[in-house]
């Protein structure tokens, strides 16, 4: 396997052969060039994937989640702040953070970039992004890449009973933090980036067509996206998890579709369609 990695501040790009994958890459002072990473390779036939080198900031600041925010407020408690390590970017944290940056003589905005973690002697941890082929040409009628980056397991359960009503969805089981990335180019709708109702950590997207993609049960949402941000198709957009009413089972994506922004359809063929695992040869 062959690794690119360009690293600057408050970037971290990773092109890997087939997949994206999270890593923890140490924080680099802000005067440091950035290295521009080779293009991807264009694909060979329908249904390849096409690897980019979509950077993603490192930025913590409210709403953000996950290992490195978990990280930061063990280093913030270390140096006499009083904060929960729960993986949640909130007001105490905020504010443990604003102190901290006083103290340092730094402008105390809040906001924990990657120079100030650099400062705090914490490893930065990013997620490269894929950009596949657009799978239309493979049947797929609304997604363009599969939801879920890494190894993963699926069932047609939707309409299986459950204790709040028929299942709108599909269960995608896979470990905790794998990727999840943006099935097609849109805007986020709305999102929960900390634990609340039943399906959790979770966003909505929206795509150019009007058609609504929710991803439910998530560890963490990428930093630095908020409602209203436009993602790519491919992007990172966060990592698998439990929360929600999740937590007395396996690590997995609840994924649904909704066309037109309407009621949920089975997305069970659709995901089959753009499953490089399970799609069906071009021609």
């Amino acid at each position: 396997m062959t690794h690119v990695v360009a690293s600057v501040a408050t970037l971290v790009t990773i092109a890997l052969p087939t997949f994206a994958v999270a890593v923890d890459l140490p924080a680099t002072p802000s005067s440091a060039p950035a290295a521009s990473a080779p293009p991807a390779p264009a694909p060979e036939a329908v249904g390849a994937s096409a690897i980019t080198t979509t950077p993603v900031a490192v930025t913590l600041r409210m709403g953000s989640g996950g290992a490195t925010v978990r990280d930061l407020q063990r280093e913030l408690i270390r140096r006499g702040q009083r904060v929960k390590v729960d993986g949640s970017f909130g007001l105490a944290t905020k504010k443990a953070v604003k102190r901290v940056q006083k103290r340092m003589g730094l402008s105390a905005t809040g906001v924990a970039d990657a120079a100030f973690l650099g400062r705090l002697g914490i490893r930065l941890r990013a997620i490269a992004a894929v950009a596949p082929v657009a799978s239309v040409r493979l049947g797929a009628q609304y997604l363009r890449t599969f939801p879920v980056v890494g190894q993963y397991d699926y069932t047609d359960t939707y309409g299986a009973a459950r204790s709040q009503g028929s299942h709108e969805g599909t269960d995608v089981m896979s470990a905790r933090n794998t990727p999840l990335v943006a099935v097609a180019d849109g805007v986020v709708k709305r999102m929960s980036p900390t634990e609340s109702g039943l399906g959790g950590i979770s966003i909505w997207l929206l795509d150019t067509a009007g058609n609504e993609f929710y991803y439910a049960h998530m560890e963490s949402i990428a930093a630095d996206l908020h409602e209203g941000s436009r993602v790519g198709v491919g992007q990172v957009i966060g990592a698998v998890g439990n929360s929600g009413d999740a937590r007395s089972t396996g690590t997995h994506l609840h994924f649904e579709i909704h066309p037109g922004g309407g009621g949920a359809t089975n997305p069970y063929a659709e995901l089959v369609a753009v499953d490089p695992k399970r799609a069906p040869a071009p021609g």
